[in-house]
C-alpha cells in the first residue's frame, strides 16, 4: 500500500516539474515569430529563457528552506498561483521586456517544482532506492521536453506564439487543482527546524556535496545553451521553419531519457556509471565545437552531438543527485533548494551569455558545452579518487 502510495507521489510530482519544463521550452520553434511581433531579433529573443531559468533558481533557494519549516504542500500551491499570474502577464504583452518580466515570474513560480524534484523522492526513499526512484522520476520528467517543442510548433503554426502561453495556463490550472485535492504532506514528523544559515552551512562544508552540485551545474549548462542557440542556430542561421526547428529540438531528448534509465540499473556499480556520464559529456561538448573551429554547420554536427551530451547528462542527474541528496534526510528542502537553484542559476547564466556572443555558427555553442564537459570532469576526479581508496565520499 505504502509503495503505491509513493508511485503515486511520484506521478504527480512529474505532473508538477512537467508546468516548468513545458514553460522553458514550448516557445523555442516560435522564437523567429516572436522576433517579428515583439520588433527585436532572434537572438534577444534567447533573454526569455535566460530570465526563466535564473529566477527558477534563486527562488529555489527560498522555497527549500521554507519547505523544511512549514511543508512541502503550501509551498506547492503558493508557486503555482505565481505561476498562473506570470503566464496571464505574459499572453498580454507586447513587447520583450515585459515578456521577460513574465518569464522572470514565471521562473519565480515553476521554482518550487524544481526544489520538490529533489526533496520528495529523499522523503520517499533512501539507498539504491533512492537512486532508481530518481532515475524514474528523471525518465518522466524527460517526457516534457519531449512534447514541449512539438506542442508549441503546432499551436505556432495553428495560431501564433501567444497559444504556447495560453496552453500553459491550463496545464497549470489542471495541475494546481489535482495537487490541493490529492496532494499528502511527505515532510518528516520529526525533522528539526534548523535555522536557514546553519542548515546552508552543513550542506556546504561538505565537500562531497559540492562536487556533486557543481557536476549537475555543468550537465544543465550544456543542455540550457543547446536549448537556448538551437532554434537561432536552426531557424535563423540555416532558415528551417518552425516545424522542422521543433522535431530537430526534441530529437536529443530521448537519448537524456535513455540515460537516466541506463542509470537507474541496480545491477550496474555507481562509479562505472558515472565515469560513463562524464565521458559522455566532455567527448560531446569537443564534437559540437571543432565542426564550429573549422566553420562547419549542418543538422548533423548540431543534433549528433547534442544527443550524445544529452544521454550523459541524462545519466548524470539521477546519479549526482542521489549522491548530493543521500546524507540529509532532515535537510533534504534546504539541499535540493541549493541542487536545483545553484543548477538553474548557473545554467541561466551560460544561457544569457550564449546570447551574448555570435550565433552565427555553432563555434560559441560548442565552445561552452565543452567548458561545461570540463567542469563534469575537474569535479569527479576527486570523488573518484576517494571511491578508488575506498574512502567514505559522503
Amino acid at each position: 500500500m505504502k509503495r503505491q502510495r509513493n508511485v503515486n507521489l511520484l506521478l504527480m510530482l512529474v505532473l508538477l516539474v512537467t508546468v516548468g519544463q513545458m514553460a522553458q521550452t514550448i516557445y523555442i520553434p516560435a522564437i523567429a515569430d516572436m522576433a517579428l511581433t515583439l520588433n527585436v531579433r532572434e537572438g534577444a529573443v534567447q533573454s526569455v529563457m535566460a530570465a526563466y531559468l535564473l529566477t527558477y533558481g534563486v527562488s529555489q533557494l527560498f522555497y527549500g528552506p521554507l519547505a523544511d519549516r512549514v511543508g512541502r504542500r503550501p509551498v506547492i500551491l503558493a508557486g503555482m498561483g505565481i505561476f498562473l499570474l506570470a503566464t496571464l502577464i505574459a499572453i498580454t504583452t507586447h513587447n520583450l521586456s515585459m515578456l521577460i518580466l513574465a518569464s522572470a515570474l514565471q521562473g519565480i513560480g515553476t521554482g518550487v517544482g524544481g526544489v520538490m524534484a529533489r526533496t520528495l523522492p529523499r522523503d520517499l526513499y533512501a539507498g539504491t532506492e533512492l537512486r532508481h526512484a530518481n532515475s524514474l522520476l528523471n525518465m518522466g520528467i524527460l517526457v516534457s521536453p519531449l512534447l514541449a517543442p512539438l506542442i508549441g510548433g503546432v499551436l505556432n503554426t495553428l495560431f501564433n506564439w501567444r497559444a504556447c502561453f495560453i496552453f500553459l495556463l491550463v496545464l497549470c490550472l489542471v495541475v494546481t487543482w489535482s495537487m490541493a485535492r490529492w496532494m499528502p504532506e511527505t515532510r518528516p514528523k520529526d525533522a528539526p527546524r534548523l535555522r536557514l544559515l546553519a542548515s546552508y552551512k552543513t550542506l556546504f562544508g561538505n565537500g562531497a556535496f559540492n562536487c556533486y552540485l557543481l557536476m549537475l551545474i555543468g550537465g544543465l549548462s550544456g543542455i540550457a545553451v543547446f536549448e537556448a542557440s538551437s532554434g537561432v542556430l536552426m531557424g535563423g542561421v540555416l532558415g528551417l521553419n518552425s516545424m522542422m526547428v521543433s522535431v530537430l529540438f526534441i530529437l536529443p531528448v530521448p537519448a537524456a531519457f535513455f540515460g537516466a534509465w541506463f542509470a537507474g540499473r541496480q545491477n550496474k556499480r555507481f562509479t562505472s556509471l558515472m565515469w560513463q556520464a562524464v565521458i559522455c559529456c566532455v567527448t560531446a561538448g569537443l564534437m559540437m565545437w571543432i565542426p564550429g573551429i573549422v566553420g562547419v554547420m549542418n543538422i548533423w554536427t548540431l543534433v549528433v552531438p547534442a544527443a550524445l551530451f544529452f544521454f550523459g547528462a541524462g545519466m548524470l542527474f539521477p546519479l549526482a543527485t542521489s549522491g548530493a541528496m543521500e546524507p540529509f534526510p532532515f535537510l533534504a528542502g534546504t539541499a535540493g533548494a541549493l541542487v536545483g537553484g545553484l543548477q538553474n542559476i548557473g545554467s541561466g547564466g551560460l544561457a544569457w551569455l550564449s546570447s551574448q556572443l555570435p550565433q552565427n555558427g555553432q563555434f560559441s555553442l560548442g565552445m561552452l558545452m565543452t567548458l561545461a564537459g570540463l567542469l563534469i570532469l575537474l569535479c569527479w576526479l576527486p570523488l573518484a579518487t576517494r571511491f578508488s581508496r575506498h574512502e567514505p565520499v559522503i
